[in-house]
């Protein structure tokens, strides 16, 4: 039944992306566009409104939206017109038909069901959102927006401090979807990752089906997308003995070069140059991690900016370049690390079409604008808030190049493109294949200096940068190439440097099939807490209890399996990973603080807690870790006893046994659910 319950819940996702994508298409056509862009306008209307007023449950308005999309769909599908449209409005239903009848939409749909059945078939297996890498991280800010708050609503994590810091678009995308189609937070985690990678491919594929015919090039180029690793996804078994998902892409300044006799000759290659790690994640990768992350709403937004491109060549519409703009400002506000390259791409496009520079200037700065002054209230926050990181974009060190043969091996599809574009004989592929190598020299002479120093200095440029540059450049020169090189072995190259990163399918296909499924179909994310017996009764109770702010003992460090049950049932943490919070937040001194006065608190060292907990607004204070022994909890009961009421879940009944529960606050009343 709860597989069943999931295949429903897909089916309303689909039916409500597929009715975005009609109501989008009567003005953006033809039907990529419309598929590619419906979403993002859609949610930027949500955001806009939300900016200024708070619209808490949305799951009437899911009802009535997924009843619209039913209507939109069948009405595309009928030739029935409506007898009280006049002529004009006939001719523009009549074309809108013609391109987004259902028999239309076959090839978006295909690309779109396929990859999203693929990234299911990861989060299905392995759907733990967990401390393992960025999961509860990207977790916390879709729980920040499932309480329905006006934006800047607060953060989950840092209660009462605003969520105001951090590019997270795509966070407020995967809540807004949670909070229409009633679906708890942790599962709307993994659907919400699974529909942004599928948006990605197939906003891709718009790309890729504008400029190219050729079913084959078509397909080969989608397949180097979507599961395609980087020019190391091969080589790595030649000079690592134990390769995994991870060694490809964490190559540079991270391989053991264990294997003979390649891998001892890279080793005294690389131990001529100075150390750098710099890694590289691409799509493929990141469907395969899992991480909600940021990197991933570049991919949807570069297609977007190609796709328009594209189009304006064709038919010379502003309203294309306008949305291509759009991209500019949706970069900001969700991926702010990509913002030099997609400004850069465009601006070669500009110049490409300098005969229009004014025109495409103006168009490119309405676009940009409409989105700016639709979010300019989290905006003028969140660009404040950023000051404060100190980052800035800097030349690379002498010292911090990338060694030329790992940066060639690292980059080969990507340069052999390039190069290929040079010689295909076509005019815009010797553009592409310019622009290719000046994002390449772009990212190995500059790169944006933050927190990180030393070996680990340009760690983040690489690892947001690279894959950026690799998909452009495929989705801009692999349909040149491939289909309309001049030179026959041209073509042929290009093929091969398209499929051999999908050798990386080996990498992937190994581990998902030898990694642990124990938590295979547990959408909610959350079966690594609740395969024990204490963090599931817990978790069970807090999601029936009325919203508050909860404590819980915490973690000294971040990337572990804390600070995360009391979202999954929906309520707010008055503090999250110390590390993550410091970072986003230009280390407050009064951070550490608070850490502290948690460690005090649950190991029963500060003096008047009761005060403290009531002072600080504390509604839930949860006790079910190894280290909440019954000493300390006779110590901590008798000092809060008249401020808080124990609610026991459990306990094992031999002497000083431990036990499962939380304190409420006893004047705490009922509050509005989130995510209910």
């Amino acid at each position: 039944m709860q597989h069943l319950g999931l295949l429903f819940t897909l089916l309303l996702i689909v039916l409500n992306l597929w009715g975005v994508s009609l109501i989008a298409g009567t003005v953006w056509r033809p039907r990529w566009l419309a598929v590619a862009a419906g979403p993002w306008l859609v949610v930027t209307v949500f955001f806009a409104i939300e900016t200024h007023w708070g619209l808490g449950d949305l799951r009437s308005i899911g009802v009535v939206g997924t009843c619209l999309s039913v209507a939109v769909i069948v009405f595309s599908a009928v030739r029935w017109m409506p007898g009280w449209l006049g002529e004009e409005a006939r001719g523009s239903v009549v074309r809108w038909r013609s391109e987004l009848a259902p028999r239309q939409m076959i090839a978006p749909a295909a690309v779109f069901l396929l990859v999203l059945g693929y990234a299911m078939l990861w989060r299905f297996t392995y759907p733990n959102v967990d401390g393992s890498s960025e999961k509860l991280a990207d977790f916390s800010y879709i729980c920040s927006y499932f309480s329905g708050g006006t934006i800047p609503v607060v953060d989950a994590w840092l209660d009462p401090f605003p969520s105001n810091h951090y590019y997270s678009f795509q966070h407020y995308a995967a809540a807004l979807m949670g909070r229409l189609l009633a679906i708890r937070p942790g599962a709307t985690y993994n659907l919400a990752f699974c529909v942004l990678i599928a948006l990605g491919a197939v906003t891709f594929a718009g790309g890729v089906w504008t400029a190219c015919r050729s079913q084959r090039v078509r397909w080969t180029v989608m397949a180097a997308f979507v599961v395609g690793g980087t020019g190391l996804s091969g080589l790595v078994h030649l000079v690592d003995q134990n390769p995994n998902p991870w060694s490809s892409m964490r190559f540079i300044g991270s391989a053991p070069y264990d294997r003979a006799p390649l891998g001892p000759l890279l080793k005294t290659y690389q131990d001529s140059h100075p150390r750098m790690e710099l890694p590289g994640e691409p799509f493929a990768y990141s469907i395969y991690l899992g991480d909600y992350h940021a990197p991933l709403a570049s991919y949807p937004l570069l297609g977007i900016g190609v796709l328009c491109g594209l189009l304006w060549l064709r038919e010379r519409r502003r309203r294309y370049v306008a949305l291509a703009g759009a991209t500019l400002t949706w970069t900001l506000l969700a991926n702010t690390w990509s913002l030099p390259l997609q400004a850069l791409g465009l601006g070669a496009w500009v110049i490409w079409n300098y005969r229009h520079l004014r025109e495409l200037v103006a168009w490119l700065a309405v676009g940009a604008a409409a989105i700016w002054l639709s979010a300019w209230v989290y905006l003028s926050e969140f660009t404040t808030a950023a000051a404060g990181y100190g980052t800035s974009i800097r030349f690379v060190g002498w010292e911090e190049h990338t060694p030329p043969l790992l940066l060639l091996l690292f980059l080969l599809p990507t340069l052999t493109l390039a190069v290929g574009g040079l010689l295909s004989g076509d005019r815009l592929g010797r553009w592409f294949g310019m622009l290719a190598l000046v994002l390449v020299a772009v990212s190995e002479f500059l790169y944006i200096d933050d927190i990180y120093s030393g070996m680990f200095n340009r760690f983040n440029t690489s690892l947001k940068w690279w894959p950026w540059i690799a998909a452009a450049t495929l989705l801009t020169l692999g349909p040149i190439v491939l289909e309309r090189a001049s030179r026959r072995w041209l073509r042929v190259v290009g093929f091969i440097v398209c499929l051999y990163p999908c050798s990386f399918i080996f990498d992937l296909g190994l581990n998902w099939w030898r990694g642990p499924k124990e938590a295979v179909g547990r959408i909610e994310g959350h079966h690594f807490l609740t395969k024990e017996l204490f963090p599931r009764l817990v978790l069970s109770r807090l999601e029936v209890e009325p919203r508050g702010l909860v404590i819980e003992r915490p973690q000294k460090d971040g990337f572990t399996n804390s600070a995360c049950l009391p979202l999954f049932a929906g309520h707010r943490m008055w503090l999250g990973w110390l590390g993550h919070e410091q970072l986003w937040r230009g280390y407050r001194d009064d951070l550490p603080q608070r850490q502290q006065r948690l460690f005090e608190f649950f190991d029963g060292q500060m003096a008047e807690p009761g005060r403290w907990l009531v002072a600080q607004k504390i509604d839930y204070v949860l006790w079910y870790q190894a280290g909440d022994t019954d000493e300390l909890w006779k110590k901590i009961n008798a000092a809060i006893a008249d401020r808080y009421a124990w609610v026991e879940l459990f306990r094992h009944d031999w002497e000083g046994g431990p036990r499962a529960g939380f304190w409420r606050r006893l004047d705490h009343g009922a509050a509005a659910p989130v995510g209910q």
